[in-house]
């Protein structure tokens, strides 16, 4: 199987209205559980569909409708709060933003550099470090969406 770490865009982080889990809590539920709920504040965007805080992820509605309409049943969207920091309604003021959701990976992993282990099957994986890997048919399917900025990275099995 080939698999495929992915490092999307960073166009902002964690707002104030972010709500994190207790160290306990994200013991036994893990990392993807770190943010009880995302508060994705812009401080910038190149235009990816995909894009990244971690260890949380969000989605466009665009991507997110193709997702729904997809046979990728490994994930979980969330509602969450985005908004625009002071710095990126200065620079950009007319810069418009579509709808994005919080994009949750079902699948576990373990990477190390270019390695993979412990693989649960999934299509869309989160590692314990809160780093996504998708198989080559979910890039597959990534790749009709702009995800111009995103680094791939191709894992082989340790």
């Amino acid at each position: 199987m080939i698999l495929y770490f992915l490092e999307p865009e960073v166009s902002g982080g964690h707002g104030q209205y972010t709500i994190y889990r207790t160290e306990e809590e994200v013991a036994t539920e893990g990392i993807s559980d770190k943010v009880k709920y995302l508060h994705y504040e812009f401080e910038g965007w190149l235009g990816d569909d995909l894009l990244e805080s971690t260890p949380a992820f969000i989605v466009s509605s665009k991507l997110r409708t193709e997702l729904e309409n997809s046979k990728f049943i490994d994930y979980k969207l969330e509602e969450c709060l985005v908004t625009k920091s002071d710095e990126f309604i200065k620079m950009h003021p007319d810069k418009e933003i579509p709808n994005f959701i919080r994009f949750i990976p079902l699948g576990k992993i373990e990477i190390e550099e270019e390695n993979f282990k412990n693989w649960s099957g999934h299509h869309f994986c989160l590692s314990p470090k809160g780093e996504l890997v998708v198989t080559q048919e979910a890039l597959d399917f990534l790749y009709s969406f702009s995800i111009d900025n995103c680094f791939i990275t191709h894992l082989t099995l340790e």
